[in-house]
């Protein structure tokens, strides 16, 4: 096996565990919510807290990663992430079980603003679209086999089990870590950012804490607006502090290069219209009377989608301008999206859903892989970490953005056409939440468009200047 390519395998390792652990969540909250005799609401900060504080730690840790190398952290990242998924199969109550979870959110942040770094410094140009297919891969095994494998052991073991399953799979990255090598091994910087530390989860977590919680809390309610009010205070700050250091945290100046920003829009475009289908696929079978085997059955068409075109993804890439590959992809996606959006009302079957959801895997294999490689390649060597981290904090404030429109917007669009109805009958019920759904779906149609227009323009964009040069010292 080539050199390069075994490095591969305690990334995909990695990659696999993050997302089984929290596709395998969302079966889990009734058993936690009788276990520990909680509401599910209460329950439900289980994932919450977690992603809370993964999306808070994702700039910061990619900033390590730039001071020290990428192979340090991540080798910290798997043995911090194991030994918070081992705590969290321990936990003798809710408040350990949380404080279980912070633990290992930290140690995945690590994991993720350091594996794309570290594919994209360890392959030349010609071969990253390839290696950054392999890694999608492993991360779509694990989004397929979360809630099956989760199911399982539910029918048959403890919860406990679910987190156990991932401590061989952290115990065989780490041992395999030491395959790993890295231009960037020396320490580059003697001073780190703590304000800079501070602001951005002050900043992120009232942010992500609003969008998740606002229809619990109140949009507009004094809790609302003390959140909103926040994270503008500290955003405002995080930029003032960081444009006076010498050694910020982020150095703002990556944001001039419009093919960057542009990748971060277009990745939070795709990420949110990802997430309105992924939620509401549920909705929309259940609202049509179909039983949860066939939804379970119906919803991995998405992932293994995923499986077989993220390489084809990475594939193209290497060999043409990977733009013109997201481009397609998000045309795909979009198209995907319009389908659903234009299924007719309780007279669609399962299969209908199946190719719909195929077709946006295909979609998402080719722009996933290749919207990485634009942006990685597109930030200087030393800010690849950075560019790292704010990448996956970008999905992830997509896909709770996502969800967010999806729950709300859903629930309003529902009522709006449950009123119009003449009757209130359990059919007609389930055609207002039908309706309903498919109006969320054209609106994130509007939004993959918007991602796919983006994309066709960073193809003019890259051919006219495909790098982007930050000097590491020198006047700011």
């Amino acid at each position: 096996m080539d050199k390069k390519y075994k490095i591969l395998i305690p990334l995909m390792i990695a990659g696999a565990m993050n997302t089984v652990d929290t596709s395998a969540m969302n079966v889990t909250m009734p058993t936690f919510a009788e276990y520990f005799n909680l509401p599910l609401q209460t329950v439900s900060w289980i994932s919450s807290t977690y992603l809370l504080v993964l999306a808070g730690l994702l700039l910061t840790s990619g900033r390590i990663g730039d001071i020290y190398g990428f192979v340090k952290p991540f080798k910290a990242g798997v043995f911090i992430t194991t030994l918070g998924t081992t705590l969290c199969s321990l936990a003798p109550s809710f408040a350990f079980l949380l404080v279980a979870r912070v633990i290992q959110a930290s140690g995945v942040s690590l994991l993720m603003s350091t594996i794309p770094a570290l594919i994209t410094t360890s392959f030349p140009p010609e071969e990253r679209g390839k290696a950054m297919g392999f890694y999608i891969i492993s991360v779509s095994i694990g989004l397929l086999t979360g809630p099956s494998l989760g199911g399982l052991i539910l029918s048959k073991f403890s919860w406990r089990f679910i987190f156990l399953v991932n401590v061989p799979l952290g115990i065989t990255a780490f041992i395999t870590s030491n395959w790993l090598t890295s231009k960037q091994t020396e320490k580059t910087s003697n001073s780190f950012d703590y304000a800079g530390t501070f602001l951005t989860l002050t900043f992120l977590i009232s942010l992500l804490y609003y969008l998740n919680q606002g229809s619990n809390i109140g949009w507009l309610s004094k809790t609302g607006l003390a959140l909103i009010i926040t994270s503008i205070v500290s955003l405002a700050t995080f930029i003032y502090v960081e444009k006076k250091n010498s050694e910020p945290m982020l150095d703002l100046r990556l944001f001039s290069n419009k093919i960057f920003v542009s990748g971060l829009l277009s990745t939070f475009l795709y990420f949110a219209s990802q997430m309105v289908m992924v939620f509401l696929a549920p909705v929309l079978l259940n609202a049509a009377n179909y039983s949860s085997k066939v939804t379970g059955f119906t919803v991995i068409a998405f992932p293994v989608s995923m499986l077989i075109f993220a390489s084809v993804g990475g594939h193209l890439s290497d060999r043409i301008n990977p733009d013109i590959v997201s481009t397609i992809g998000a045309a795909i996606a979009g198209l995907s999206i319009f389908l659903i959006g234009t299924l007719p009302p309780l007279s669609f079957s399962n299969v209908d859903l199946i190719w719909r959801m195929f077709i946006f895997g295909i979609g998402g294999g080719l722009f996933e892989t290749s919207v990485s490689v634009t942006l990685l390649s597109s930030a200087p060597e030393h800010m690849r970490g950075v560019a790292s981290g704010i990448w996956a904090m970008v999905k992830n404030m997509g896909m709770v953005f996502g969800v967010t429109i999806s729950s709300t917007l859903s629930s309003l669009r529902s009522e709006y056409h449950r009123q119009s109805l003449i009757s209130a009958v359990n059919e007609l019920i389930d055609i207002a939440t039908i309706q309903g759904v498919k109006d969320v779906h054209m609106l994130a149609f509007v939004l993959i468009t918007l991602c796919a227009l983006l994309s066709l323009l960073r193809i003019k964009a890259s051919s006219e200047k495909k790098t982007f040069s930050i000097e590491k010292s020198g006047t700011r």
